[in-house]
């Protein structure tokens, strides 16, 4: 009889393990699924972060836009004006040198008439750049240009200020002739290239202009040499 009542103990007492194992098996594996979200996010990440760089690659990049053919026709116009702007300076600035310092009637009246011809030219200069809305008086192509213009017209007028009066009238007709020569040659070329109508009017009208300055200081010379 006492041996009957112990297995019916032992009996229940497995019966209790088993079910209390049961139950700690279910609440392992209620406790299971924030584990796998978790790690599901996780995995889920670089996938996001992929996307993202994806799309970050497929936007267009921010590309600026060229310029129109008018805005680079209104700069190269400037350039030609700026430049001859800077010639019309440097003849009005060593033909009234030359017209207080020449000892020629000749030479001064060639002075004289340089002067006047590049005041004018300059004039029409200051015009068109008013038309068409740009800068005269800038550089031809960038402020360095513009200042090695300057001090090329600055060293020119010191040369010819230091001459002697012997040697004076020689150099400033070589001066002015090779000026204009390299300005007709210069405009010629513009002349080819330009696209705006009016540029190429306003090089019309000054070529004769430079050519007679060009002449006449040759002819001078020639009959100083003489």
């Amino acid at each position: 009889m006492d041996i009957l009542q112990n297995r019916k103990g032992i009996g229940k007492f497995l019966i209790a393990v088993l079910v209390a194992a049961a139950l700690g098996g279910c609440a392992t594996s209620r406790e299971q699924p924030p584990a796998a979200n978790a790690n599901a996010n996780v995995a889920a990440a670089p996938r996001a972060a992929h996307r993202i760089v994806k799309v970050a690659k497929a936007r267009p990049a921010v590309r600026h836009a060229a310029p129109t053919p008018a805005a680079s026709s209104k700069t190269n116009a400037a350039a030609i004006l700026a430049q001859i702007h800077q010639a019309n300076l440097r003849e009005i600035a060593i033909g009234r040198m030359a017209e207080g310092k020449a000892s020629t009637s000749e030479v001064r009246a060639y002075a004289d008439q340089l002067v006047q011809d590049h005041i004018n030219a300059d004039q029409m200069v200051a015009a068109m750049a008013q038309k068409i809305g740009a800068n005269s008086h800038g550089a031809t192509t960038g402020p360095r240009e513009g200042r090695h213009e300057s001090a090329r017209g600055k060293l020119v007028e010191q040369k010819l200020s230091s001459a002697t009066e012997s040697g004076f009238e020689r150099l400033f007709l070589q001066q002015t002739g090779s000026d204009e020569q390299g300005l007709i040659h210069s405009l010629q070329q513009e002349r080819e290239d330009a696209s705006d109508d009016d540029i190429e009017a306003l090089i019309d009208k000054l070529m004769p202009i430079l050519e007679q300055h060009r002449d006449l200081a040759q002819i001078l010379m020639k009959k100083e040499q003489a």
